[in-house]
């Protein structure tokens, strides 16, 4: 959907016009591209069109037969007015779409409608139960992880890595390097920050080069990773040199750039299998940090990061979490996440809690915190300039390497 992201901006008269529409630019992940390239390469499909749901909306419809969706999860369409939490009718007219076809747009904690007869039998519950409007993904996620106030901020290293910093006015990047979207907290909003490929980076590693750890794994009866893990542990901080850029699939924050790829970088005969791990996780530590000190540039305090995902499982990545992001991270007494959030949100608005933060203050405590190590934080902060070096220097190869691809 490159193309479609393209002819977007250029509808509304540039990449800065469209930020200031809908607070975003036009990203391959947006739902937006994804209708008009349906428009463009299936035309008998698209006319067919009657109703556009996002997945979660589509099982409320099944529950309530009710087309709904919430703010949070809307923002994501490129389509929603962020400023006013409804949908953008100018864009929505010059991309030629009926707003018919979009559904009604509710606050996360509201009640959009009740569970039919038909699907409460089918899942063994009573009739009438309510259905709030949910959340996206990661607004879900930072409700289950507390993020509700200003000045607490969440780091998820998953297969993707998201940075997640809560905000009570509209703060909008003007060169779009950060999503900002409406927040699952009434009125509220949140600036976000996506590593594409975080978790997902070492997940590659292990699947294509640790076929050995995973066997050792099985017969040992430990996951994997631990064995990784314990490799990278035996390279030191900076890995002497060695970079690796995390882009596998692409990058989103800082860069929104499709072409970019992952590599290592600085490879000498010093640099063993330990050093190859362990700047894995580095390199998408650093990308993580890109996200922090955008959300840093825009005035977004940050008093307090909270870990989260498989990276924050780890006692070696949470170190290397503080000793990269130079502050104090801090893990809470719940690892649900979403699902957690998604309860919390349907708690507040069925009466348990008069609001999303009561609810949140009253479930969510920090359980223990990791300070960074001088030393290792010392290193970090004298290479990650660097790392940032490396992709501009790459930017141009990057675009001549994926049209050398598209032409073979």
């Amino acid at each position: 959907t490159a193309q479609e992201c393209h002819d977007i901006e250029t509808k509304v008269g540039g990449r800065a016009k469209l930020i200031e529409m809908v607070a975003n630019p036009a990203l391959t992940g947006f739902t937006a591209p994804k209708i008009l390239w349906l428009k463009n390469h299936e035309p008998k499909n698209y006319a067919k069109v009657a109703h556009i749901l996002l997945p979660k909306d589509y099982i409320r419809f099944r529950l309530t037969e009710e087309f709904a969706t919430d703010a949070s999860d809307a923002s994501g369409t490129l389509l929603l007015d962020v400023k006013a939490r409804q949908w953008c009718k100018p864009l929505i007219d010059r991309l030629d779409i009926k707003m018919s076809v979009l559904p009604k747009v509710f606050e996360s904690e509201d009640v959009t409608g009740v569970l039919t007869e038909e699907a409460a039998k089918l899942l063994g519950l009573k009739k009438g139960v309510p259905v709030v409007g949910g959340a996206g993904d990661q607004a879900a996620g930072a409700v289950g992880n507390g993020i509700v106030k200003r000045g607490i901020i969440s780091a998820t290293m998953g297969t993707s890595g998201v940075v997640f910093a809560h905000s009570d006015d509209v703060q909008i990047d003007p060169a779009g390097r950060v999503h900002t979207f409406c927040h699952a907290v009434r009125g509220k909003w949140h600036v976000m920050g996506v590593v594409l490929s975080a978790g997902g980076s070492l997940q590659w590693y292990r699947n294509q080069l640790a076929h050995a750890e995973m066997t050792d794994g099985k017969r040992l009866k430990t996951d994997p990773y631990n064995l990784i893990t314990e490799q990278a542990a035996e390279a030191p901080p900076g890995c002497e040199g060695l970079f690796f850029l995390p882009y596998l699939t692409g990058e989103r924050t800082p860069h929104a750039d499709p072409n970019a790829r992952a590599c290592w970088i600085g490879l000498s005969l010093r640099h063993g299998r330990s050093h190859m791990i362990r700047s894995i996780m580095e390199g998408a530590t650093f990308a993580m940090r890109d996200s922090l000190e955008v959300i840093n540039s825009m005035n977004i305090p940050i008093r307090e990061i909270r870990l989260s995902g498989g990276g924050a499982r780890s006692d070696f990545w949470r170190q290397m979490q503080a000793d990269v992001y130079g502050r104090r991270v801090s893990l809470i007494n719940t690892e649900e996440g979403p699902a957690f959030g998604a309860a919390l949100l349907a708690a507040s608005g069925t009466g348990k809690y008069k609001s999303v933060v009561e609810a949140c203050t009253a479930a969510i405590k920090v359980v223990s915190s990791t300070d960074p190590q001088a030393e290792a934080k010392r290193i970090y902060t004298k290479s990650y300039p660097m790392f940032g070096k490396l992709y501009k220097a790459l930017k141009n190869e990057f675009l001549d390497i994926a049209k050398i691809v598209s032409e073979s």
